[in-house]
């Protein structure tokens, strides 16, 4: 089991020292986010909101809370609650390290990697990513 752990966060810190992060976007495309490898970072570079593995996508919680596939984050009703932006930054993080330590401890915190099936839908989710990310619920009336 340690060497089995050793090994994810050697395999973090190498996906983790690419400099490149893509942006996440709202419906009004409004950058959100980023995405840095499989890391969702916060607008101000500060803090992890969550991770992707494989196409599950994870917030604070040990399961997937939605998906991620064809540039767009769903939750698991379908709805969009984000999407890929086309701005990438090429600067290191100087929190890079810091970020690097949140997600490994998301990354500690997966219990359940089985990925739900999601029907894709088309219209956009009332909940914003930051806080849907870091309650893992649905709110009432987003079905």
């Amino acid at each position: 089991m340690h060497r089995a752990i050793s090994a994810g966060f050697k395999l973090l810190l190498l996906v983790t020292s690419f400099d490149c992060m893509n942006s996440i976007v709202d419906k009004n495309g409004a950058t959100i986010g980023y995405l840095h490898q499989n890391i969702i970072i916060d607008e101000k570079q500060d803090k992890v909101l969550g991770i992707i593995l494989g196409n599950c996508v994870f917030g604070g919680d040990k399961a997937p809370i939605g998906k991620f596939f064809n540039n767009t984050f769903r939750k698991k009703n379908g709805k969009i609650i984000a999407k890929l932006g086309t701005e990438v930054i090429s600067k290191k993080n100087p929190k890079d390290a810091k970020l690097t330590l949140e997600a490994w401890q998301l990354l500690t915190k997966v219990k359940d990697h089985v990925c739900m099936w999601i029907e894709e839908k088309k219209t956009w989710t009332k909940q914003g990513f930051a806080e849907y990310l870091s309650v893992e619920k649905e709110i009432p009336g987003d079905d």
